[in-house]
């Protein structure tokens, strides 16, 4: 009696944590999203506080939004931004004309003013 419940005891162990497999594996688009990017550019003032535009050499504009960065010290100096893409909201897709977004985690200073 005890051997048999055991054994069904070990078999609902394993089927449950069979289930909890799927709950942990991401999607490759998700995956995909939380990669960083590295973005290079000029730093420029955004429509809002600790918010930012990134302009790059080849034309696209980034709007970055950090937390607790001090960007606003590089201000018009040409910078390297790691952070994660992210989906901004209506309003922030309409205010400063940035096609693409990060939320910023690290700052490198490339050049204390921007290549014009």
């Amino acid at each position: 009696m005890n051997g048999k419940l055991g054994a069904c005891f070990t078999i609902l162990i394993f089927l449950g944590s069979i289930g909890a497999i799927p709950a942990f594996a991401s999607s490759a688009s998700t995956a995909a999203a939380r990669k960083p990017v590295e973005v290079t550019g000029c730093l420029k003032q955004g429509p809002a506080a600790k918010e930012y535009l990134l302009r790059t050499a080849d034309g696209k504009t980034w709007g970055i939004i950090e937390t607790n960065m001090m960007m606003n010290n590089y201000l018009d100096h040409s910078v390297t931004i790691a952070g994660n893409l992210m989906r901004p909201t209506a309003d922030e897709r309409a205010a400063g004309g940035a096609q693409h977004f990060l939320r910023a985690y690290d700052l490198v200073v490339e050049s204390d003013s921007c290549k014009q």
